[in-house]
């Protein structure tokens, strides 16, 4: 689930439970570059790792370059949320569809948010290959 690099090296996981889950099924966007889904955002609890959030994204490339999708201008209830809590970087290949998961972490000395009521972010496509092309879409979710 909320998975870390210290996890990874360390072989060590705690118990854990998605504690709720929203499916949102929304589309993004759908145009000639890429259609981007947001399918749910999930709240994971890890007994050792502690909170997250899983915002997933499930991201088709019309393009004939790779691109990258990446999480901008994150906020909940109103408040941005720090970008230490923040990881979303995916590349996709031309032709092909991939998940891209946003994944704000809980640390501590830092607010964690509670997402009460709305979540709000810009969704970024870009290619590296291309300079000349990216993209930014508005996500908005009430709950």
């Amino acid at each position: 689930k909320c998975i870390y690099s210290a996890a990874l090296m360390l072989g060590a996981y705690g118990d854990t439970t998605e504690d709720a889950v929203n499916e949102i099924n929304q589309v993004i966007v759908d145009n000639e570059n890429a259609k981007a889904t947001l399918l749910k955002i999930t709240k994971v609890t890890d007994d050792i790792w502690g909170n997250c959030y899983e915002v997933i994204f499930d991201v088709q490339n019309k393009r004939s370059d790779s691109i990258e999708v990446q999480a901008r201008s994150v906020s909940a209830d109103g408040r941005m949320i720090d970008e230490t809590l923040l990881s979303m970087s995916q590349e996709i290949a031309p032709g092909k569809s991939g998940y891209a998961t946003l994944t704000i972490s809980e640390f501590d000395g830092y607010e964690f948010p509670e997402m009460n009521s709305d979540f709000e972010m810009t969704l970024h496509i870009f290619s590296w290959d291309n300079y000349d092309y990216s993209e930014d879409h508005l996500v908005k979710v009430t709950f």
